[in-house]
């Protein structure tokens, strides 16, 4: 079962990789094919990165409908 927090870590990581791959789309020193395939990856990616959006909404709406948020242990990050 998915969480918040693993929905969110896995929306940074498409962001990263959104970050990188339009960097290489626009590298106007790399062949075109790169930059191409690099487009293409850009629109999966960003697909991927909606749909994790629409899931961490679906999750934060039925958190505030049902009144029923999840408890998270406090730990010492240091």
């Amino acid at each position: 079962m998915e969480t918040l927090g693993s929905l969110v870590d896995k929306l940074t990581i498409a962001n990263i990789r959104l970050w990188h791959l339009e960097d290489k789309r626009r590298n106007q020193s790399l062949p075109d094919d790169e930059r191409l395939n690099a487009a293409d990856a850009v629109s999966v990616v960003n697909s991927e990165r909606n749909a994790l959006i629409d899931e961490i909404d679906r999750m934060a709406n039925n958190a505030v409908k049902t009144n029923v948020f999840p408890v998270v242990p406090k730990m010492k990050l240091y």
